[in-house]
């Protein structure tokens, strides 16, 4: 019943207390983001959803405008291509904070595999073992968060895969407050820094 129902349930009640907490945060956010570089204060990008099915994702836009385009994403936090706020927005995670607005439309939820861009799958598409993370929405945070955010490719989906099969209230419950340190320590955002 909880991975069937109730798990949708909580996460839409926990979103819309979340946008009710953090409104006013994201507005602040949103003008220091405007003050500090051009460019939208969103970041949109389309990533595998369940079922491996495209989503819209959401985030606070934390790099130059069409920064993607030039590079690629971010491994370093000496890159560049993230702004001032961009880089406090990372550390701390708030940067995620616009997926609640994916989580109230049904294509995310709060715990859940971390939402990939399709080329990260394309050396992984044949492994049936990773394939169970897309049996469930992706996630704003996921059980790896809990031990390196940075963590390699095989060792995130490994413990994709592992959510997925063991997906429960207790653990949800458990990673949810097992992000919180590595969130307000900022620690292993980048995988230069394992």
């Amino acid at each position: 019943m909880y991975r069937h129902f109730f798990k949708r349930l909580i996460d839409s009640i926990l979103a819309i207390c979340g946008l009710i907490v953090f409104c006013i945060p994201m507005v602040i956010i949103a003008i220091c983001i405007k003050l500090d570089s051009k460019g939208p204060v969103l970041f949109k990008q389309v990533r595998l959803g369940k079922g491996m099915k495209p989503i819209t994702v959401f985030k606070f836009r934390t790099m130059c405008n069409h920064a993607y385009e030039m590079g690629g994403i971010a491994t370093s936090a000496s890159d560049s291509r993230i702004t001032k706020v961009g880089a406090f927005l990372r550390r701390t995670s708030l940067d995620e904070l616009p997926q609640m607005f994916n989580i109230l439309n049904g294509t995310m939820a709060i715990i859940g595999p971390r939402p990939i861009l399709d080329w990260e799958w394309e050396e992984y598409s044949d492994n049936k073992r990773f394939a169970r993370r897309y049996d469930a929405l992706p996630g704003m945070f996921c059980t790896v968060d809990v031990w390196n955010r940075a963590a390699l490719r095989e060792d995130q989906f490994e413990m994709d895969a592992t959510y997925v099969d063991k997906l429960s209230l207790g653990l949800d419950v458990k990673t949810f407050f097992g992000v919180i340190a590595p969130v307000v320590t900022g620690a292993h955002v980048y995988r230069d820094e394992r």
